[in-house]
Formats: C-alpha cells, sequence, structure tokens
C-alpha cells in the first residue's frame, strides 16, 4: 500500500519570502515524492514562513510543524505516513540533541522521515542504525554551529545599524519594511506608498468616526482591497482584525522606530528600550494617532450585543451610588415587537405592536442579590433623554467648561520623575566607582536600593508617558460640545447607520465630559462634569436641576458617597 506523503518547507525571516526558496523546496519535494512512488497532494504541504529552527520557532505552538508533532503524538500516523524535507536542519537547528529527540518521536509514531538532498530514509518503526545516528549528530552539530556564527554577525550588524539610527542614519536597514514604504534600492532611502498611506490614514478616520474594526475589516475586503501580508498564504486570506489592530497601535506611522529582539526559544519579541524619533517617514499626524489611542483605551469597556446598536449611551458611565458598582441596562421593551396574548374577556388570541423602547437601569450587584440595597429602577429613555438634553443646553455656554490641564500636570509630573531617575543613576554611578576603591556592606546595600528605586521609577514614567499620549489625544472639551451639537439631529435619523454613528460618537463625548453618575435608591441620578463646576441632579420624573459650585476651593454639596454614608 502507498503511504501518504507530507513536504515540509521552511524558510527563517519574511524577508526571504521575495525569494524562490519555498518554491524550490515545494517542487524538489514533489519530484522527490513522485520519484519514490508514495502518495501525495497539494494539502499536505506544509509550510512554516519566516519560523526560525536555531531558535525552535518552526516548533513552538502556532507553528505547523508543532501540529504535525501533535498529530504524531496523538496517533494521527499509525497506520502510516513520510513526512518529506529537504535536509533536516529544515526540522531543526537546535543541536544533534534536539535533532534525535524528534527523529525518534516521529518515526515511533508512524511517520518515516525522508530528506531529499542526500536521499536519507529515517524508517517508521524501525532503530535507527550508529552510522545514521552518527551522521545525524555530525550535520545537526554543524548546522547549529552555523547558525549560532550567523546569529552572532546578525546581532552585531543590527546593533552597529541601530546605533547608526541613533546617531542620524536614516537609510532603511532591510528590504522588509511597515507596509506603507518601500527601499529605494539605489539610494537605501525610504520612500512613501501613497496609496497605502491614504488606506491607513483611511483606516484610521474610519475608526475616529466610530467604526469598529470587524466594520472596517468587512469594508476594505468588500471593495477588494489587496491585503498586505507578506506571506503569500497570507495574501490571500484578505484583511483581518488583528492586522488592523497592528496598524492602529504602530507608532512607525508617526515616525518612530522601536528596536526589538526575540531572545532564544522566546514566543514573542521584546524591546530593546530605545525609541528613535522620525526614523521612518510619517503618515500619520501625532494628533490623529493619539486620537485613535484614546479611542481605544475608552473602548475596552466596550462588549456584549449591546454595542452593535449602542442603545446604552451611558455604559460604563453609571454606577450606583449606594455600592459604586456598574447599573445594569435592562431591555424590557424594543418599539416594533409584536407581543402575543389572550383577551382577558373571552380568551381570544390578541397581539400588542409596542410603541416605544422601554428600558431600565439597575444596580447589578442588587440585581444579582449580591450585597447591595439599592434595588431601584430608573427608566433609562427619561435619563438618557434629560442627560441630553441639559448637556445640549450647556454645551452652548462659554462658561461650562474650563480648559483641561492634564496634559500639562502630566508633562510637569514626566519632567520630575525623569529628573529623580538621572540623580539617582548619578548616584549608583558613584556609588559602584567608590566600591571598586573600597568595599563597604552598607555602601553597596544603598546602591542595590537605588537600583531598585531606578527600576520602579522607570516603569512609573513608561505609565505616564502612555497616559500623556492619551492626554494628547483627548479633546478638548468644546470640541466634545461641538460633536454633540453636530450629532443632535442624526441621534433621531431614520437611517440606521447614520443613528448608530451619531450615538457612538455621542457615547465617546460622554465618557469624555462626565466625572462622576451616581443613581441613588431614590431613582435620582447625579452627574458632575469634568473641568466644570457645574452638577446635573435628575429626579426620577426626569426634571434636571443644574447647580454651579463657585467656592474658592471648588467646594460641592453633593458627593456620590453621601448616600452611602447616611
Amino acid at each position: 500500500m502507498t503511504q501518504p506523503a507530507w513536504i515540509y518547507a521552511r524558510f527563517s525571516t519574511m524577508e526571504q519570502s521575495k525569494g524562490h526558496s519555498l518554491k524550490r523546496q515545494i517542487n524538489e519535494g514533489r519530484a522527490f515524492i513522485e520519484r519514490m512512488g508514495w502518495e501525495h497532494a497539494e494539502h499536505r504541504e506544509i509550510v512554516d514562513e519566516g519560523k526560525s529552527a536555531f531558535h525552535g520557532a518552526n516548533r513552538s505552538e502556532g507553528s505547523l510543524l508543532y501540529e504535525f508533532e501533535q498529530k504524531a503524538r496523538n496517533g494521527h500516523f499509525d497506520n502510516g505516513a513520510v513526512l518529506a524535507v529537504e535536509n533536516l536542519d529544515r526540522l531543526t537547528r537546535q543541536g544533534y540533541e534536539e535533532a534525535i529527540d524528534l527523529l525518534r518521536l516521529l518515526t515511533t509514531n508512524g511517520v518515516t522521515v525522508a530528506t531529499w538532498h542526500d536521499n536519507q530514509i529515517y524508517e517508521a518503526g524501525k532503530r535507527i542504525d550508529m552510522m545514521k545516528v552518527m551522521s545525524v549528530i555530525l550535520k545537526a552539530e554543524l548546522a547549529r554551529e552555523e547558525s549560532e556564527k550567523k546569529s552572532i554577525r546578525t546581532r552585531a550588524s543590527w546593533s552597529n545599524k541601530i546605533e547608526a539610527a541613533i546617531n542620524g542614519d536614516r537609510r532603511a536597514m532591510t528590504k522588509i519594511l511597515p507596509a506603507w514604504l518601500q527601499r529605494n534600492d539605489d539610494t537605501m532611502q525610504m520612500e512613501v506608498i501613497e496609496y497605502r498611506a491614504g488606506v491607513v490614514n483611511e483606516i484610521y478616520d474610519w475608526y475616529i468616526s466610530g467604526r469598529g474594526l470587524p466594520w472596517i475589516v468587512q469594508r476594505l475586503n468588500e471593495r477588494r482591497e489587496q491585503s498586505w501580508a507578506y506571506g503569500v498564504k497570507d495574501r490571500g486570506a484578505g484583511w483581518n482584525t488583528a492586522y488592523l489592530h497592528k496598524i492602529l497601535t504602530n507608532r512607525s506611522v508617526i515616525g518612530e522606530f522601536e528596536p526589538m529582539s526575540r531572545p532564544r526559544s522566546a514566543l514573542h519579541e521584546m524591546t530593546k528600550g530605545i525609541v528613535v524619533q522620525n526614523f521612518y517617514p510619517q503618515i500619520v499626524t501625532a494628533d490623529k494617532f493619539h486620537r485613535v489611542q484614546q479611542i481605544r483605551a475608552q473602548r475596552v469597556k466596550w462588549g456584549g450585543q449591546a454595542t452593535k446598536t449602542m442603545n446604552n449611551l451611558l455604559s460604563g458611565i453609571a454606577k450606583c451610588a449606594t455600592c459604586g458598582g456598574a447599573m445594569y441596562f435592562e431591555s424590557q421593551q424594543k418599539a416594533g415587537r409584536r407581543t402575543g396574548h389572550k383577551s382577558r374577556l373571552d380568551g381570544r388570541a390578541l397581539e400588542y405592536v409596542a410603541k416605544t423602547d422601554r428600558s431600565y437601569y439597575r444596580c447589578n450587584s442588587a440585581r444579582r442579590g449580591h450585597t447591595c440595597t439599592n434595588k431601584t429602577r430608573i427608566r433609562y429613555e427619561t435619563l438618557e433623554k434629560s442627560i441630553l438634553d441639559c448637556l445640549f443646553d450647556l454645551a452652548m455656554k462659554d462658561t461650562t467648561f474650563k480648559p483641561s490641564d492634564e496634559e500639562a500636570k502630566l508633562t510637569v509630573a514626566i519632567a520630575e520623575l525623569s529628573r529623580s531617575i538621572d540623580t539617582k543613576r548619578e548616584q549608583v554611578q558613584r556609588g559602584s566607582d567608590n566600591l571598586l576603591e573600597v568595599f563597604s556592606k552598607s555602601l553597596a546595600q544603598r546602591v542595590a536600593q537605588l537600583e531598585e528605586e531606578v527600576e520602579a521609577d522607570t516603569l512609573q514614567l513608561e505609565a505616564l508617558d502612555r497616559q500623556l499620549d492619551l492626554a494628547r489625544g483627548a479633546l478638548r472639551p468644546e470640541e466634545d460640545t461641538d460633536l454633540l451639537l453636530a450629532a443632535r439631529t442624526a441621534l433621531q435619523s431614520e437611517d440606521k447607520d447614520e443613528r448608530y454613528l451619531a450615538r457612538v460618537q455621542t457615547h465617546q463625548s460622554l465618557t469624555r465630559l462626565i466625572d462622576q453618575m451616581y443613581c441613588n435608591s431614590s431613582a435620582g441620578t447625579d452627574v458632575t462634569l469634568k473641568n466644570s463646576d457645574v452638577m446635573i441632579h435628575i429626579d426620577y420624573e426626569g426634571r434636571t436641576t443644574v447647580v454651579v459650585h463657585e467656592g474658592p476651593d471648588g467646594e460641592r454639596e453633593w458627593h456620590p458617597d453621601q448616600e452611602a454614608a447616611e
């Protein structure tokens, strides 16, 4: 009986995808299988693109060879199979121990391993003879040593390139660049692919307008926008949300280059802690990039079916005044929904068509019978209308909001923390120099303590930098109020798509404008606004009271914990 045969092909870097390595391996593998008389089909061709055998990435979870190994372990090939590969070093370059272990794993689980470059057959179910074992050991060690030397040379070359970039060199380091850039092979300079840069900006604009990643993916695929993936297989799979996420978070769109490295056997790359400004040609404005990051942070709380219609404009904003937990949006009736019931008079089947939406806010903790005692329900439609009407009115007054000083405060905090880190590093250096001359236990302990403080402060500095990015992307209060007023008419639009976008934009503006919103056990709601002295109270019937606090220290007569304290 003819055995089914698989071809395994691999190359280490995505840059090699532009060459002919893959095509050559596949063609040679097919010819070898035909020559040996084994059974082959195209779906039995396993290709790991950009997977290093030296670092073991081609055998890590997520690779196709890993899946093949798992099938072997699970007895999938007990009836016999062949794995054809150019050389054993296509399977592993991690040394003879890994090579022998992999061969034993496959051959003891029904897989014959065949290499066409040297015409070696390692038959399934049979003991590998000593001469072949010695040959495997020799070839595996030569391959590992070759990869080790290549790795050292590559690391040294990259270090030199990174150092040159830090010192102002703006030439492309490799042909693999962000998908909207290309290298001029004559000058080695990076050039913008204008059409792709336009698509990137289009994606950013869609996201800012309120569109979600699935919608953007669908739009790009519907208009047959060619994927920018490097791999031949991935290129034909179209756009996906994971790739859009990379585009929306990739700081290279604003020109930054952050060198990365992948420790041996690690699944993910790690930053080297270096950022080179203005390395890449910038294709997105810094304001637009930071705006997207601010919206992404805001959308973390989104989720569930309700976000597809954005029925709940106050999602993530409304809290219970008693326990501080989230308010639960409970939809009981949708306008236009038909409900069947029996007549109380004669039992006839009747049908009722709902004319309005009917939804309620309830404390989620109380709803689940947990610890909260606030069991009051607040009519959502009444609450939403009252808040919007009040904010629409306040938005037309120039005195409602004060300029935000969050960005200025963060900038000062970052500068102060940076100075503190520099001072501590100088102290560490002086302490280390003194220790080289005269050892002191107390001095050594102080140096170690300072190093720990520098590490902790550096992490805090990174967090502040991220907060500053978000603050830079946030709209000014007056811009949000302008958006609110612009969306006012569209909120009632008959066009479902227009209404959805208006509600998304309104929700985003409300999230940025409202500081606190607490629903109490008297069915009332208290709202305080950011960068404002205004407080809004809404009673259970939707009547609003606006209070402006003008105390010298910004005192507020109301506090969200007041009810809980009582």
